[in-house]
């Protein structure tokens, strides 16, 4: 289910990163830059007895190259940020594993101003493992929770009559699971990492990140001349 649902968002993906590049970039240009990168490679093989032109081909090779490189910042740049941004939201969906039966994870709070009076609410499934550790400095709050059998629901932090709910997942599936709940109250935020995943394929497994690049990249190149995009 991971995979196929990876697999599924990669190739969209891909063909959006396409038209994105298609928009973005300057294709006359690109096009020019290839045929000129080709153009010089092809003069250094066929003059490659003579030291003056294979030192001017060489030359501009080099600067041709530049430019093609120059000439990709654009369309890097309108495809890198909106990933950047995504990154922890598709990271949420695929990086992550549930918590199971067994199972501890470290439960942090910020609070803004005495982290003396923070309490925390937990589910019959959870058990607190250890009393509250206050790093006063940070104004951090931690406690070691253990999962006693599966389940999913909220867990309740509690200081200045404010109160912060974070989701906690403990069975198995496909889960979007969120480390960190922030607020503007006087809880600002609250953490649980959990354990890191990979999507496996017939045995296989990588992290998400991988089978995202290499499947979109596939797609791009596979569709590249059916929606006239120069690379």
């Amino acid at each position: 289910m991971a995979f196929l649902t990876l697999a599924a968002f990669s190739i969209a993906a891909g063909i959006l990163i396409l038209l994105i590049f298609k928009v973005t970039s300057n294709q006359r240009a690109l096009a020019a830059a290839r045929r000129r990168v080709r153009a010089h490679l092809l003069a250094m093989r066929l003059f490659a007895d003579d030291p003056a032109v294979l030192l001017r081909s060489e030359g501009r090779l080099i600067a041709w190259n530049l430019r093609y490189m120059a000439l990709l910042v654009p369309p890097f740049l309108a495809v890198a940020v909106p990933l950047f941004f995504a990154w922890d939201h598709l990271d949420a969906l695929w990086g992550r594993a549930p918590l199971g039966p067994g199972d501890a994870v470290v439960l942090t709070a910020r609070v803004a101003g005495d982290t003396s009076g923070v309490q925390l609410i937990v589910p019959e499934w959870l058990a607190v493992e250890t009393p509250a550790v206050h790093a006063v400095a940070q104004g951090e709050v931690s406690w070691r929770l253990g999962v006693r059998q599966a389940g999913s629901g909220d867990v309740l932090v509690k200081a200045g009559g404010a109160i912060l709910v974070h989701k906690i997942e403990a069975r198995r599936g496909w889960h979007y699971l969120r480390e960190r709940t922030t607020s503007a109250g006087p809880v600002e935020w609250v953490e649980a990492r959990y354990p890191r995943a990979e999507v496996p394929l017939l045995g296989i497994s990588f992290h998400w990140a991988v089978w995202f690049t290499l499947i979109s990249t596939v797609a791009a190149l596979a569709l590249r001349r059916r929606l006239r995009v120069t690379l």
